[in-house]
């Protein structure tokens, strides 16, 4: 009774904005465990989370704690940092930028500037005058980049030259570059690069909305359902047929491996937290979305806790994982 009264306390805490069940009433006349399927059932519908996320601004995705995104309209050449807080965006500053190659970057040396969503991995100060005062390094390749054969290195957001102005065609070898008085006396200072993401496009800027983000979520918790019981099955509807891991496991050796560890048939506990979700720009304008969380994992044979990342793609019936981090 004790760890079903936690579990209703936790769920509790997460439907606490709405009043729509009488959970009180339920539990009342027929106990703990008709809550928790309740609101199971809840959880895992697309329509629950729609209305749970009504009234929030979610075209450039959902957070669940405050971030700054770096927005770079490749075609336009602009940057504009977008703030989020519990559901509403603020525009708090609009750029010029100088950007690489038109087209989705491929391979080391072909000046375009990537395309995707990237983590700010470090502040810094170059070594190389030409890249300006200081310079914020971006994650790529991450993992969807690997997983589509791109390479290359060493993208940054970067000033302009210390020893005069760009004598190119304004153009950079794939970095994004902007002008040093904006970079030390705006960007800098508004930018916390541990708490920042970047949003590079080009064409049409993808954009989530309710019925999208709603659809991850439920598909998220009917995934950690399915993992949480051992259903081989319906686990593995969850993966793309293209679907690679991070340390480059195919689909097939993925399956053969879970098969044998969901036959030992071991209770586990699996929590998420503190979500990320963003839309993905692409090429192909394919529904994609960047997804992170906070995992705790507690079985008899596994102990986990950190930062898991997935991309996946969205359908009509839910999202299937590209990539696992």
């Amino acid at each position: 009774m004790g760890i079903n009264l936690r579990k209703i306390i936790l769920f509790f805490t997460v439907l606490s904005c709405l009043n729509a069940t009488d959970y009180e009433e339920i539990y009342l006349k027929n106990g703990a465990s008709e809550v928790i399927k309740t609101i199971e059932k809840n959880i895992l519908s697309d329509s629950f989370w729609q209305k749970k996320l009504e009234g929030k601004n979610l075209e450039y995705g959902y957070y669940d704690s405050d971030v700054l995104l770096s927005v770079v309209d490749k075609d336009n050449k602009k940057l504009e940092v977008i703030s989020y807080s519990n559901g509403n965006t603020k525009s708090e500053l609009k750029i010029d930028v100088i950007v690489g190659k038109s087209g989705e970057k491929l391979a080391e040396g072909d000046l375009k500037t990537p395309i995707g969503v990237y983590e700010l991995t470090r502040r810094f100060t170059p070594s190389d005058p030409y890249l300006g005062p200081l310079a914020f390094s971006l994650s790529y390749p991450n993992l969807l980049d690997k997983h589509a054969k791109r390479n290359g290195s060493g993208i940054w957001i970067h000033g302009y030259p210390l020893n005069g102005e760009r004598t190119d065609d304004l153009k950079t070898k794939g970095c994004v570059a902007m002008k040093n008085d904006i970079l030390l006396d705006s960007y800098d200072k508004l930018i916390d690069h541990k708490k920042s993401l970047a949003f590079i496009y080009e064409g049409e800027r993808p954009k989530a909305d309710a019925a999208k983000i709603g659809k991850i979520f439920s598909s998220i918790f009917k995934w950690k359902k399915a993992w949480t019981q051992n259903d081989t099955q319906e686990y593995f509807n969850f993966y793309d047929k293209d679907f690679i891991r991070y340390d480059g496991m195919s689909l097939e050796n993925f399956k053969n491996m879970k098969r044998m560890i969901f036959s030992r048939k071991e209770q586990k506990s699996i929590s998420f937290s503190n979500f990320v979700i963003t839309p993905y720009p692409n090429s192909k304008n394919e529904p994609l979305f960047r997804v992170s969380f906070y995992e705790v994992y507690d079985a008899p044979s596994t102990k986990f806790s950190g930062q898991k990342t997935l991309y996946v793609k969205l359908y009509e019936d839910g999202m299937k994982i590209l990539v696992e981090e």
